[in-house]
């Protein structure tokens, strides 16, 4: 059984004429994605393997991440994770190493993805209001079938 633990990007500026791509983070999201970062590690969830955006703002939501996980944890950053659907951030996963995957990704694909695995588990919200910035889903990923357990959300 693998684990996939998906994560929104922190809150970051919008500033008429900046790429999107180019985005920073802001105060709140600093502030936020570290609190939700230290609360995986008090809740003993230790990504091995982290799958980020290379958009600025995931970058920086990484670097938010990374003092709390352990120093053999191995970041990948992808640019094919910038406009990545929902399938696409599947595949990454499934085509990846890792006893516990970490995307860190942007709306609308971590969202859908989170709907999509919440779908075959009864006992898992439904992410019908959304996915916050800075939030993250864990879910348990059956070898055989790909049936995800949704096991935790870690909120703001």
């Amino acid at each position: 059984m693998r684990r996939l633990l998906l994560m929104r990007h922190a809150k970051a500026e919008r500033v008429p004429g900046k790429s999107d791509f180019d985005r920073a983070l802001v105060e709140r999201g600093r502030n936020e994605g570290d609190r939700v970062a230290a609360d995986f590690a008090a809740a003993g969830v230790r990504p091995d393997r982290i799958l980020c955006s290379s958009s600025r703002r995931t970058r920086e939501t990484l670097a938010l991440v990374l003092p709390h996980l352990a120093a053999d944890c191995v970041a990948e950053l992808r640019r094919d994770l910038y406009d990545a659907d929902a399938h696409d951030l599947w595949r990454a996963f499934n085509g990846t190493e890792g006893a516990c995957v970490l995307v860190i990704g942007h709306n609308p694909a971590i969202h859908e993805l989170a709907m999509s695995l919440a779908a075959s588990d009864p006992e898992a919200p439904t992410f019908g209001g959304g996915f916050p910035t800075s939030n993250a889903a864990l879910f348990a990923i059956s070898d055989e079938s790909d049936k995800a357990r949704f096991e935790r959300l870690f909120t703001r």
